[in-house]
């Protein structure tokens, strides 16, 4: 009967309190830092609309002060969601390898493999066709 006490004492314990992976920790770390960056970035950006409305305000009168500092917001706004956008435009994707792609492959291998066994068969013919190969590709690149 002990025994049996104690494994229901370990589901209970298990199922009251549960434990937290490490990587939900440092996930919920994470999420922590950002909402404080969120609330002290929001905070920062109101005191600096705030003072360009007292800037503002020095030289135009109120109502006037106010609109140029919500235009301002406005710009900046509109700055950084174009940022945003370009920065999360879809990648294009590669196409998948056809059946052509693969038959032009294992054809290029092959002929690969028969140009090697020419290579070895006749290494003086190879190193005057790479020179002259060579000469050809000077001429083209120096234009």
């Amino acid at each position: 009967m002990n025994s049996f006490t104690q494994i229901v004492q370990q589901i209970i314990t298990n199922s009251l309190l549960p434990r937290k992976s490490d990587i939900l920790q440092r996930g919920m770390i994470g999420v922590s830092a950002m909402a404080l960056i969120a609330v002290l970035s929001f905070i920062t950006i109101l005191f600096l609309a705030l003072a360009f409305y007292s800037w503002m305000g020095v030289y135009m009168a109120p109502p006037l002060a106010a609109l140029a500092t919500a235009g301002a917001a406005l710009l900046i706004s509109l700055v950084v969601a174009l940022i945003t956008y370009v920065a999360l435009r879809r990648k294009p994707q590669a196409p998948p390898q056809s059946d052509e792609l693969s038959q032009i492959m294992t054809a290029a291998s092959v002929a690969a493999e028969e140009f090697g066994k020419s290579m070895e068969s006749n290494p003086k013919t190879t190193l005057l066709l790479a020179g002259i190969a060579g000469f050809a590709a000077a001429k083209y690149l120096q234009k």
